[in-house]
């Protein structure tokens, strides 16, 4: 066989080894990512389970405490597990993918309506027939063999699918580990071809420096394809730990936290900043900051940066001219600037800085590209489950918290005080003639007066103190570390408050007085309910006094309660 042909088969052979080696990464990346998509459904399906269990108990709690005590109260539990249960087996239905997962969870859906029709039967019994006839009924144990039945199927299935998830980490593990050795058999493949041709090259001299010149040029080729392998590997890997953190942060500053932390691993050698939207929507401040990057401005405008203003990643090549943005502290410093779009929306802004990263290769830069929207994806998906859970104990109307959250924080405060022997304070709010201003000026005006009142609590209480909407016109604040006293003088402050304060209406000015009753913990009550119920006849209290006034509850055991 002729030397050109041998060169020629050679020259073949390594062109076939560098583009298997080339498509590795997408063969790789889409292996990924097929597994990151079935991690995060198996996830799904497990708090889809857990949140179906603890629906459950939470219903047969309701209905434990219901025929205990016979307070209707007791059965919020029981209404919100009735209302949830449908929307989360729908989900469950949508994730499942195998008929023997189907029928898994057909069987768990079967045991669940069983179970809460069980739970129905119950309350209607203490309803109707009283205490005796549902504890005879539960007595029974159908709704405690029910239970331990769903509690076997939903651990089975939590089972399965943490078996599932160690499974799937085998897979991405074995991925990693078969691109590795695909790209060692390349390399020392690559070798064995330019030994081969090295070899033949020293029969012809005349053209031996010319084939030693292909040969270098092939394993330097070679070498930087794995290290690019390796690279993107090694990236794809750290990208996906920092997506999964920032799944579990529970506020935007936590995940600028995660967030600086990550970045000097995926982005070595460069500096940058994480910039967000306030809540003007007018300007951005820096959550975070990593490597070099400590002159970057605290705040800047949305105009500030060309990133911004274009929608898309903007380049500046530092000392070579060029369009810099305003924020820009350091001029000689190669800078790309990346907007952090979701939906369509701009949340943000992320800068990089560092040494030649205006030339970096094309393939660098889209790297860079795509972390910047899987990190505006996260962060927007971290603000949805902060709105949602702010919609939750946030009354929409006066944005005061809601009746709920006064429960959480109240139970919590009174703990705390009883460890501290610190007093606590209850002021409930009612304004006078309310319904008069409604039939007189319209429920519209009524809610102005709302949200006036509400918003003269917020400008006039600590900021430890917890102002909520009870329902109606009534209104509630917490007061920790407040004893009696001053608990009098603070209401009589928000009293004169509110009285001065006025609503302009279809031009009229409406003003409201409020009525105030006040308790304190321990004088009036040891619990939450008897310390707001102190409150609350202090309050009719107030009102049969002729109203626009303060009175404080009496003590426990000093006469009649205010």
């Amino acid at each position: 066989m002729k030397f050109e042909t041998k060169i020629k088969l050679a020259a073949a052979a390594i062109i076939l080894v560098m583009s298997t080696v080339a498509a590795l990464p997408m063969i790789v990346n889409g292996q990924v990512t097929t597994a990151l998509a079935e991690l995060r459904s198996a996830a799904k399906i497990e708090r889809l389970q857990m949140t179906l269990l603890e629906m459950l108990l939470n219903a047969e709690t309701a209905q434990r405490g219901f025929v205990v005590t016979g307070d209707e109260r007791f059965l919020e539990p029981y209404h919100a597990a009735v209302n949830s249960i449908p929307a989360i087996e729908q989900n469950l239905r949508q994730e499942m993918r195998s008929p023997e997962e189907r029928t898994r969870n057909t069987a768990i859906e079967q045991g669940t309506a069983h179970k809460m029709r069980t739970v129905a039967l119950t309350i209607e019994l203490r309803r109707e027939h009283g205490f005796d006839k549902a504890a005879a009924f539960i007595a029974t144990g159908t709704g405690k063999a029910q239970m331990d039945r769903l509690r076997q199927l939903i651990g089975k299935e939590v089972e399965i699918d943490a078996q599932r998830r160690a499974a799937l980490s085998d897979r991405l593990l074995s991925i990693s580990n078969s691109a590795a050795n695909a790209s060692l058999v390349a390399t020392i493949t690559n070798i064995l071809f330019l030994g081969a041709v090295l070899l033949a090259a020293t029969r012809v001299l005349r053209q031996r420096d010319a084939a030693e010149r292909k040969a270098q040029a092939a394993a330097g080729q070679a070498r930087l394809t794995t290290e690019r392998i390796s690279q993107q590997n090694d990236l794809l890997f750290r990208s996906a730990e920092l997506m999964h953190s920032l799944e579990l942060a529970e506020s935007t500053d936590e995940s600028a936290t995660v967030i600086a932390s990550y970045l000097p691993r995926l982005l070595p050698q460069l500096s940058g900043s994480l910039y967000l939207y306030n809540n003007s929507r007018d300007i951005l401040e820096r959550k975070a900051g990593w490597g070099n990057a400590t002159g970057e401005p605290d705040i800047i405008e949305a105009l500030d940066c060309w990133a911004l203003r274009r929608g898309s990643p903007h380049a500046y090549a530092g000392g070579e001219g060029g369009l810099a943005c305003r924020h820009v502290t350091d001029p000689a410093l190669d800078r790309l600037c990346l907007p952090l779009v979701t939906q369509g929306d701009v949340i943000g802004c992320l800068t990089v800085t560092g040494e030649g990263l205006a030339h970096d290769a094309e393939d660098r830069r889209a790297w860079i590209g795509q972390l910047a929207e899987q990190l505006g994806l996260a962060l927007s998906n971290v603000r949805l489950r902060v709105s949602l859970r702010q919609q939750s104990i946030i009354d929409p109307l006066t944005q005061l918290y809601n009746r709920r959250y006064m429960d959480e924080v109240l139970k919590r405060e009174l703990a705390r005080a009883e460890r501290n022997g610190a007093p606590v304070s209850v002021l409930v709010l009612d304004l006078d003639h309310f319904k008069r201003i409604n039939d007189t000026y319209g429920h519209e005006a009524g809610d102005a007066i709302l949200r006036k009142v509400a918003l003269t609590l917020r400008e006039n209480i600590r900021s430890c103190d917890v102002a909520c909407r009870m329902g109606g016109e009534e209104m509630v604040v917490l007061l920790p570390d407040c004893d009696t006293g001053n608990a009098a003088r603070r209401a009589d402050a928000l009293r004169l408050a509110i009285a001065a304060g006025d609503v302009l209406h279809d031009g009229q000015r409406i003003a409201a007085t409020a009525s105030i009753g006040v308790a304190s913990y321990p004088a009036h009550g040891n619990t939450m309910r008897a310390l707001v119920h102190a409150a609350d006849l202090a309050l009719y209290e107030a009102k049969h006094g002729g109203r626009n006034c303060v009175k404080v509850a009496q003590q426990e055991g000093s006469g009649d309660q205010a």
